[in-house]
């Protein structure tokens, strides 16, 4: 029997991806407590646990034909990989920091300021050190920001933060900022967001097998992402209100309408897909435009 090896990421990302694997009907499940190992309801699929990091090269050199890891390890690694889909979730910012008592003004904490204050270090014969789980991040930013001043990379194996009074600048990953903040760091810039992202090794979507499984994985995932910001609204429309109705639904898809069975008076049942955010405008709308008995259900997937 042919397989596809996927490799998922442990950490933040694990439960995010694995209720998603739940809700696209896999079911994955451990194969014992300190197992790596996932079995899922496909037998095709065969799932193991790694760190982020190590995923993207794993991938790369086909090892794994897939992988789920965090778009910052993508730019990290610099892998040639083909990016499938981005899952949405796991959202954190790549910044740059400095600690927040070294500005000449305290009330001018900009981007600029930052650079002053490690100018002067150079001024004073000092490099410039810099800490951070991303070395290729954090060469690229130094080289193109910090022309000229030489600067020492010293590797964080995560709690980054905590270099606070040894690091001249960090190049760290944050959600809210709140703990680099509660640190002493202050954010000077934010390199990219990084979200989940599915990546799959080139040479596996050349082989026909692997790529018809591939693209089944990745549209079940994805009707699953889609589904979180999708909601189903379902009423009842009187033939004198259709018209109406249908004008507050001008740019979705074309509703589902249906005739009402064994009514007195003539009307429609009608089923629309929309975007969770407009619900909660259009629902009032709907009933002022004569729509009753209006029903709002979560939707599990929506392959398109």
């Amino acid at each position: 029997m042919p397989f596809l090896d996927i490799a998922l990421p442990k950490g933040h990302l694990w439960e995010p991806v694995k209720t998603t694997l739940e809700l696209s009907g896999y079911q994955p499940r451990l194969q014992g407590q300190r197992s790596y190992t996932v079995e899922t309801a496909d037998p095709e699929l065969r799932f193991r646990i790694y760190r982020a990091q190590n995923i993207g090269p794993l991938v790369e050199e086909g090892k794994y034909d897939l992988g789920i890891l965090g778009y910052d390890w993508v730019v990290e690694s610099r892998i040639d990989v083909r990016e499938l889909l981005d899952l949405g979730f796991g959202r954190v910012d790549v910044v740059a920091a400095v600690p927040e008592g070294n500005f000449e003004d305290p009330e001018n904490k900009t981007y600029v300021a930052a650079i002053g204050y490690l100018t002067r270090l150079k001024k004073q014969g000092k490099r410039i050190i810099v800490a951070s789980e991303y070395e290729n991040i954090t060469s690229d930013f130094c080289t193109k920001e910090l022309v000229a001043l030489p600067f020492r990379f010293v590797r964080s194996y995560g709690a980054t933060e905590t270099f606070i009074k040894v690091a001249d600048l960090i190049i760290d990953c944050t959600e809210t900022g709140t703990t680099l903040r509660e640190n002493g760091w202050e954010i000077i810039k934010t390199l990219f967001s990084s979200t989940a992202r599915v990546v799959a090794n080139k040479d596996a979507l050349k082989d026909p097998w692997k790529k018809s499984k591939i693209e089944d994985f990745v549209s079940l995932l994805k009707g699953t992402v889609d589904a979180k910001n999708t909601r189903l609204l379902k009423m009842n429309v009187s033939e004198d209100a259709l018209e109406k109705v249908m004008k507050i639904l001008p740019s979705m898809k074309s509703p589902t309408i249906s005739k009402l069975f064994g009514t007195d008076s003539p009307g429609y049942a009608v089923e629309v897909a929309v975007r969770a955010p407009q619900v909660l405008q259009l629902i009032p709308l709907l009933k002022k435009s004569g729509a009753t008995d209006i029903l709002e259900l979560d939707i599990k997937k929506v392959v398109r």
